[in-house]
């Protein structure tokens, strides 16, 4: 476990055999954890599960079978953070229960080479997240931006094998009894290619949705995958200006609950017209016409900014209220600290 500040952006690199790896990571962030579970909106959130537990335990029991590995990391968590395990599972299932669990995240694409993402999230993760690196024992190493006490998953995710993406939550409004939406994502994240990521994920069913808008260094392009249920929607972006909030733009619409405040940031989406598309105006759209500050009735914030440019490799994040941090995502997956001061 090391612990490192960069600039203003934490960064956490974990490595080691995956329940041991895990287990350290629950101690070492054991007070945040607690922290986020005391502070999540609609908490607790045990009603939904007593009021659907043959789907609660449907979801469950799909995760732990479908998604062993993932299952494991969570379940060594909780034991390192001495918290009840179907606390944090409760936490990490929000979004899989028909419930919601906010309108988070924004995705800007300019195919050939450039993917952007805003974190959405509660206010209570504001000072508390932070990129966190993944050195699993034979695995790829994998760089998020983690919530203390979730599946390090479902925010952005860069890989050693070249993968980026960034991640909409969508609510499903009739949940499937199958995995957890982290689970699956977590899942996709060992893919050595793109295309077995995509092949992940159209082979995964989960209960809950998620948007994922992504690319692979030094190939062009951009994907956008959509997925709830069983039902999955791939589309290809060779040029052009791409978006997603926190709805389905390509699924049936009748699969998911739209937000008001997710169809009004579409709409600023809509209209956004890069003239020179290139990583700073990226950055300069998220930080600004869509970037949330938990305000006027809007219930999450911006927490963190990624652009990832996938031509050169090269990613900028702005953390909330902080300086951007520039490292090759090479760096930030393998956890090379030293290359990124």
């Amino acid at each position: 476990m090391r612990e490192h500040r960069i600039g203003d952006v934490r960064w956490t690199v974990v490595s080691g055999p995956r329940e041991a790896a895990f287990h350290a990571l629950g101690a070492h962030a054991a007070a945040d954890i607690r922290t986020v579970l005391a502070g999540l909106p609609s908490w607790p959130v045990t009603e939904r599960a007593r009021r659907s537990p043959v789907l609660f335990r449907a979801i469950e029991s799909a995760s732990q079978v479908e998604h062993p590995d993932a299952y494991a990391e969570l379940t060594a968590l909780a034991a390192g953070a001495g918290v009840p395990f179907d606390d944090l599972l409760l936490a990490n299932l929000r979004g899989d229960l028909g419930a919601g669990d906010g309108t988070g995240c924004t995705d800007l694409a300019w195919a050939p080479s450039l993917l952007g993402h805003n974190e959405d999230g509660a206010p209570v993760f504001d000072g508390i997240g932070r990129l966190l690196t993944l050195l699993i024992d034979g695995e790829p190493g994998v760089c998020v931006w983690w919530y203390p006490g979730f599946v390090p998953a479902n925010t952005f995710t860069l890989t050693t094998n070249g993968l980026v993406w960034g991640i909409d939550s969508v609510n499903v409004v009739a949940p499937s009894p199958c995995a957890g939406r982290h689970f699956v994502a977590r899942t996709a994240q060992r893919a050595d290619s793109l295309t077995a990521a995509v092949s992940v994920l159209r082979g995964c069913p989960s209960a809950g949705g998620f948007a994922y808008t992504m690319g692979q260094v030094g190939s062009p392009g951009v994907t956008a995958v959509e997925k709830a249920g069983h039902e999955t929607a791939v589309t290809t972006v060779d040029s052009g200006f791409a978006w997603h909030t926190n709805h389905f733009r390509r699924l049936s619409p009748s699969l998911d609950a739209a937000s008001e405040e997710s169809l009004a940031r579409a709409e600023v989406c809509a209209h956004l017209a890069p003239v020179a598309p290139d990583a700073k105006w990226l950055v300069s759209a998220l930080t600004g016409a869509v970037h949330r500050n938990a305000t006027g009735g809007d219930d999450l914030m911006t927490l963190s900014t990624l652009v990832t440019d996938l031509a050169s490799g090269m990613v900028t994040l702005v953390p909330r209220g902080g300086e951007p941090l520039c490292a090759l995502a090479a760096d930030l997956a393998s956890g090379n600290v030293d290359a990124v001061r």
